[in-house]
């Protein structure tokens, strides 16, 4: 039985385990050594390797935690996609995106949610942005996005970079990133986040606290 076709039961019980891990291992900060580390534990961890070795060779469930619950870890956190029901804890979503990059009258345009990079449309009225956000390191990313976008818009794109606790943008990157959305026609904010308990969570969460409200940065 190929891993892909694990039974439902088995794949969701895999699913909440290995994002339980990766969530209190604060996955997004590990270096790319140690993620390649932590698959080879994964595979020796009898709650995940040891079931799914028992559907295929440890080559085919390295591949799957990896391409499966891993390559969908990142777009969980931000409430898009299948898989938001595993995350322990996740951002607002992209409603709080929307907030920072257009303020008050602005909401998000059902069903404009995508990715690569991750972006929506926000209207008012008649009046339809485009809106890409990311981290510091997407920037390039992002500018191209938004480069695409202002050549047919005649609104404003709008980036915005987040950052969570631990992330930081100096301020010489700042400033090189604000000419760059200036010559490219966007608009450019900064938003602090912090995690929230994910109210969609199917697994046993423990330690809930109350909502931390985003932090927009002048």
């Amino acid at each position: 039985m190929a891993l892909q076709q694990l039974p439902a039961p088995i794949r969701e019980r895999l699913l909440i385990e290995i994002y339980q891990q990766a969530n209190d291992m604060d996955w997004e900060f590990l270096s790319n050594t140690e993620k390649t580390n932590q698959y080879r534990r994964w595979i020796e961890d009898p709650k995940v390797g040891g079931v799914l070795l028992a559907y295929g060779p440890e080559k085919d469930a390295r591949v799957w935690i990896k391409d499966v619950p891993m390559k969908e870890y990142a777009r969980a956190q931000e409430g898009i996609g299948n898989y938001v029901r595993y995350a322990v804890n996740r951002f607002q979503g992209p409603e709080e995106i929307v907030r920072a990059a257009c303020g008050s009258g602005w909401v998000m345009k059902p069903d404009s949610v995508g990715e690569k990079p991750n972006h929506c449309y926000a209207i008012a009225g008649d009046a339809t942005r485009y809106i890409c956000w990311g981290r510091a390191g997407t920037f390039r990313d992002l500018v191209w996005a938004a480069l695409n976008e202002a050549i047919d818009s005649a609104e404003r794109p709008a980036i915005v970079i987040t950052t969570r606790n631990g992330e930081t943008v100096s301020t010489a990157e700042r400033t090189r990133q604000e000419r760059l959305a200036l010559r490219c026609g966007a608009d450019l904010r900064y938003l602090h986040r912090e995690m929230v308990p994910n109210p969609d969570y199917l697994g046993v969460a423990g330690g809930g606290r109350g909502q931390s409200q985003p932090t927009l940065i002048d």
